[in-house]
């Protein structure tokens, strides 16, 4: 998910946890997932290669298929019209993030299905685009599959536009209706801001209010900050957090130099941004680039979706230790950073920004953390040394 500019790459990391309920895993099994992304070839922003990660190795979470959202204007030399206030793109001609996909299914050796979307925006709030091709339509046959297939709900995880989501829920309203548990989305501006169209909303606004308008199980995670500090006047909302948005600075992605190679050789791929044969070779390949290509900060804002949708808490032990574990493992004394999806009635304007009021009866949820600044400096004590654990565990098994 691109925010704006060139960003640098954010990450979302989780921890690694035992059997049963130390796994972070339900009594009734693992949660069906499906991911909606933004994910190109080259990277647009990296930080999409990183979040996809999580998808294949959160304890508790049976990713079920990847679809790809990815949009025309970006499949050009140079982007120049991709949505109301985004920025102008030189670095292009991109495809659908196919490669990144295989990479990891190589890795983690799975084959999780995946799929593209539509690559031009929707007409009309009821569009089902049945005029699109067959190649465009992978990504909602793929989705019509895993839903009538599941004997159970499934969860939708959205880090894009909502388009594949909006066209689906035109088309299959009754299906999604019965087999959608629920529907995480990062997007938007938070605290009722008045202006601020954020990335995501602004790349299908026409599929955001759609969906936003379906009756669909919806709860909103804002990526840019509608409260900005005195402190933080001079940057651009995405890169500032408040209590509503989901945003934090990774100081460091240092700690990536204790993966295993291969998963450092998927991250470095995606880092310089190549595109070449032979990308899944690559990673059987000993890592031997430079080492500081991991040192820089990171912009971050998936972390609290998988972190609802995995039931995992942010805690600083008795012992002063910082972690990440499942709610059913925290004791009576440790603290934890409250983080709840509180019952909102949202309300959306036709150009893609939205108001909302907490109220009990509302017809969504919004994220709320209880301080974004704690929030920051506890992640990045807790980040490193579990997602070490996380990788080196699964990898080696």
């Amino acid at each position: 998910m691109l925010k704006y500019y060139k960003l640098k790459p954010g990450l979302l990391i989780l921890c690694f946890l035992p059997v049963g309920c130390a796994q972070g895993v339900s009594p009734d099994g693992p949660k069906p997932v499906v991911v909606i992304t933004d994910l190109y070839s080259p990277a647009q922003d990296v930080g999409d290669n990183l979040d996809l990660i999580n998808a294949y190795i959160l304890p508790g979470v049976e990713l079920k298929g990847v679809l790809l959202d990815c949009h025309n204007e970006f499949r050009k030399k140079v982007a120049t019209n991709a949505g109301k206030g985004l920025y102008r793109d030189e670095d292009g001609p991109r495809d659908p993030g196919y490669s990144a996909v295989e990479q990891l299914n190589y890795i983690f050796r799975r084959n999780v299905p995946y799929g593209v979307g539509p690559f031009s925006p929707m007409k009309c709030k009821d569009d089902k685009m049945e005029y699109i091709s067959e190649y465009e339509n992978k990504g909602l046959d793929l989705l019509k599959e895993i839903l009538e297939q599941s004997p159970e709900p499934v969860t939708l995880v959205s880090f894009g536009s909502l388009r594949i989501l909006a066209v689906a829920n035109n088309r299959y309203h009754d299906l999604l209706k019965s087999k959608v548990k629920e529907i995480h989305i990062s997007g938007g501006t938070s605290n009722n801001h008045p202006g601020f169209l954020e990335w995501n909303v602004a790349l299908d606004t026409i599929a955001f209010v759609s969906v936003m308008e379906s009756g669909l199980p919806v709860n909103i995670y804002p990526c840019a900050a509608g409260v900005v500090k005195k402190e933080d006047e001079s940057k651009f909302n995405a890169f500032v957090k408040d209590n509503n948005n989901t945003f934090y600075l990774l100081s460091s992605l240092n700690f990536v130099n204790s993966f295993p190679d291969r998963l450092k050789n998927y991250i470095q791929y995606a880092l310089n941004r190549e595109i070449k044969a032979g990308y899944l070779a690559i990673l059987d390949s000993a890592f031997i680039a430079d080492k500081s290509i991991f040192t820089t900060p990171h912009n971050t804002w998936e972390t609290a979706i998988w972190m609802q949708v995995a039931g995992l808490k942010l805690t600083k032990r008795s012992n002063g230790e910082y972690t990440i574990m499942p709610g059913c493992l925290v004791n009576s004394d440790d603290v934890i950073l409250k983080e709840n999806l509180r019952p909102c009635t949202l309300r959306v304007k036709e150009s893609g920004l939205f108001t909302y009021e907490f109220s009990e009866k509302g017809n969504c949820r919004l994220y709320e953390r209880e301080d974004a600044d704690k929030y920051e400096e506890w992640m990045n004590e807790a980040v490193p040394q579990f997602y070490i654990e996380l990788t080196n565990k699964i990898l080696k098994d």
